[in-house]
């Protein structure tokens, strides 16, 4: 069983191949890299007391060697785990049935860590919005108004101004820079639209916006608004 094999140099030099020869992950006990740590530290210790009673003696040398080649290895055991693990992590995030048997706790926990940050990455993503929430279905279009009787007059409705026809053909007001306001940006945020133009914002940026989208952002938590010297509240 994996459990009860030793971590020594013959092991680690043997998962070391199988790993770089195959597709798939080795099966490893779940303390695997708790062990190989204190086979690390035994080896150093080893290597150490025999290159003080003498640095140039070939059991010296030979445990010196020894511990070079094994932590050279177990980075690259770790490297090639990591790559598949990754890959793995990306089918389980995309909604693929993927079971990971036989992992390490660190690379259980690596795995897990993994799946769960590409999921919040694919669902911010997709999310369309810096806001955080999905576009709502397109309101129905609104009845005809029935035609009037013939002869009959128009009533405005209660609440609604009257224009003549010399008001509808003044020419429409741009905003004016009262109706934006300074903002810090505190995160990075998805390229969204606003009425004449398309915002991509960062982290730390400082921006005028219109007040709509200012008031949005902030109540969202995505920005905060700057209090600008002679401003009015």
């Amino acid at each position: 069983m994996p459990g009860e094999e030793e971590v020594n140099f013959e092991r680690v030099t043997k998962v070391y191949r199988e790993e770089g020869g195959k597709k798939t992950l080795v099966a490893l006990e779940e303390d695997f890299y708790d062990k190989l740590a204190a086979y690390v530290k035994r080896l150093g210790e080893d290597a150490g007391r025999e290159a003080q009673a003498g640095p140039n003696a070939p059991k010296a040398l030979l445990l010196q060697d020894e511990l070079r080649k094994v932590l050279k290895r177990r980075d690259q055991v770790f490297t090639y785990r990591e790559r598949k693990l990754a890959l793995l992590a990306s089918s389980r995030a995309s909604g693929a049935e993927v079971e990971v048997m036989n992992l390490p706790r660190q690379e259980r926990a690596l795995f897990e860590g993994m799946v769960a940050l590409l999921k919040q990455t694919r669902a911010d993503a997709f999310g369309g919005s810096p806001f955080g929430s999905e576009p709502g279905p397109a309101a129905a279009p609104e009845a005809p108004a029935p035609a009037a009787a013939a002869g009959s007059e128009k009533k405005p409705t209660p609440g609604m101004k009257v224009l003549s026809s010399e008001e509808t053909k003044r020419p429409r007001v741009a905003p004016s820079l009262k109706d934006h306001v300074v903002v810090h940006v505190l995160e990075d945020l998805p390229p969204f639209a606003g009425l004449d133009t398309t915002y991509s914002l960062r982290k730390e940026d400082v921006v005028t916006l219109p007040k709509t989208i200012a008031e949005i952002l902030v109540s969202r938590g995505k920005a905060r608004i700057v209090q600008m010297p002679g401003a009015s509240a």
